[in-house]
């Protein structure tokens, strides 16, 4: 009768370890968090600052556009790891982004960032030039800027549809568009 409880006890404890180990080889869900999409673009200035947006949404789908100066130019998708989702929604909430300010101009001649964060159905919105961000919050806009360094990108042959304004701002009016006023017309007497 001992020799049957044993083995009894023996194959229980052996069923647990391998419900538990069969437990954590399976694939992690993402957090719960209340952050549910984010999109970063950054605008272009007077100097060679890289033109680009990035969109990551809950169920890691990421998005990414490089326009002009951007190390990689074009549309491209991909897929984030659960790790780099958390790593985002730890660093949002450092910066505490629900108590930024909403703030929405721009100058012409620094960088501008737009950060739009989908959070518990409302959206935070915020147009900013990157001399105007505290360096904390800085850091943190640019390393979601440069996250797709983290991810395996695929080329996309159509575009993709982002809520920011600056992933394909409109291209500079040409010269042969704009008027001058006549040398004649300026010197009447």
């Amino acid at each position: 009768m001992y020799l049957v409880a044993m083995k009894l006890l023996h194959g229980s404890i052996l069923g647990l370890v391998i419900i538990m180990l069969l437990i954590s080889c399976t694939k992690a869900k993402p957090r719960n968090d209340e952050i549910t999409k984010i999109e970063l673009a950054t605008g272009d200035c007077f100097r060679y600052c890289p033109v680009t947006a990035v969109s990551i949404d809950t169920s890691l789908n990421y998005g990414y556009y490089g326009g002009r100066y951007a190390k990689i130019k074009g549309y491209y998708t991909g897929k984030i790891s659960i790790a780099l989702w958390d790593t985002l929604n730890i660093k949002l909430k450092g910066i505490h982004y629900q108590n930024l300010r909403d703030y929405n101009f721009s100058v012409d001649d620094d960088q501008e960032l737009e950060l739009i964060i989908h959070y518990q159905n409302k959206i935070k919105h915020i147009t900013v030039p990157s001399s105007m961000l505290p360096d904390s919050i800085s850091k943190v806009f640019y390393w979601i800027a440069n996250t797709y360094k983290l991810v395996k990108l695929s080329p996309k042959k159509d575009t993709i549809k982002f809520e920011t304004k600056y992933q394909n701002p409109p291209p500079a009016p040409s010269v042969n568009m704009v008027k001058f006023p006549s040398s004649k017309s300026r010197y009447k007497n």
